[in-house]
């Protein structure tokens, strides 16, 4: 072999080598998750404006030795309802998601209102609150009439807010599902179509790190079942009041006062720290806080200012 092939095989191995390493950092629930990372995506309609959009969903995601970067314009990759905060308008989203979620020693607050986390096709998650203090959720779910400001819950639990940023306030699992039959519309969806025979899929990162699944997941015995949050309303309350409205008691339900739990996930041996998205709680009524209302891990705090 002459100097010049020796030359290219080893720049090959070498680049080899660095592609391996880089998918080795990347932790195993991490793969293949992101959605929207096609050049070709399709284009998905606002359903609240009379006329038909095709807004494309687009990410791209590029890893350091410590981050996921995840660069998104915000338009979900299902049809979408922007309610009276219309109209969704595509965003600039930086998110740096830490690739090696550290605990904290204690945990730490996410927002009450603003993105705690992100979906895997770049859309930011909010915390419970809405723009008036309540519980958007609970108004969603007629635990209250919302009478200080217009607001309005479509597909998938999301909406658009000021500067048409489009976000979930709960469930978010319609990621994974798309309409197959000529006759079956986004309107059709309801998290009764989730799967409940199996593991839900990862449908997010919260800004820790450490991964959002769906509802269904395997408790502390390895039990498979719709984890379930351990939160109630307080005596009398409805929401309307926002999350000083709640009260977490633990061992209410399956998930701890983050919402999250240390058991078994698909893409690991061993019982890995999760959050889930909640849909109800083990009182029995909504699944407040619906994603995280806190983090577990330390959150890396420049996705609290990701619109660049």
């Amino acid at each position: 072999m002459s100097n010049a092939a020796l030359e290219t095989f080893s720049e090959q191995i070498e680049i080899a080598a660095t592609i391996q390493t880089e998918i080795n950092s990347i932790p195993t629930y991490m793969r293949g998750v992101w959605l929207c990372t096609s050049e070709e995506t399709a284009g998905y309609d606002d359903l609240t404006t009379e006329k038909g959009e095709t807004l494309p969903c687009t990410v791209s995601v590029a890893y350091t030795d410590r981050f996921a970067v995840v660069s998104a314009n915000g338009i979900p990759n299902h049809n979408f309802e922007s309610g009276p905060g219309c109209c969704t308008e595509p965003q600039q989203f930086v998110w740096r998601i830490p690739l090696e979620p550290i605990i904290a020693s204690e945990p730490k607050s996410a927002p009450q209102r603003g993105a705690v986390a992100i979906s895997v096709n770049g859309v930011p998650f909010y915390g419970p609150e809405d723009g008036p203090g309540g519980d958007a959720v609970a108004a969603h779910h007629d635990y209250y009439v919302e009478d200080r400001q217009p607001i309005s819950l479509g597909i998938c639990g999301g909406h658009a807010g000021p500067g048409g940023t489009y976000h979930y306030h709960y469930d978010a699992s319609c990621v994974h599902w798309h309409p197959d039959e000529p006759e079956t519309s986004w309107e059709k969806w309801s998290t009764d179509l989730l799967q409940d025979d199996k593991h839900s899929p990862v449908i997010g990162f919260a800004f820790d790190g450490h991964p959002i699944y769906g509802p269904y997941g395997y408790d502390t015995n390895g039990k498979l079942k719709e984890m379930t949050s351990s939160y109630r309303l307080k005596q009398g309350l409805t929401g309307q009041g926002g999350i000083d409205d709640w009260e977490y008691v633990k061992g209410l339900g399956d998930l701890d006062k983050c919402n999250g739990i240390l058991s078994k996930i698909p893409a690991s041996k061993e019982p890995t720290y999760h959050y889930h998205a909640s849909i109800i709680s083990g009182s029995g009524e909504i699944g407040f806080p619906y994603f995280i209302l806190c983090y577990t891990g330390q959150p890396e705090l420049s996705n609290f200012q990701s619109v660049r």
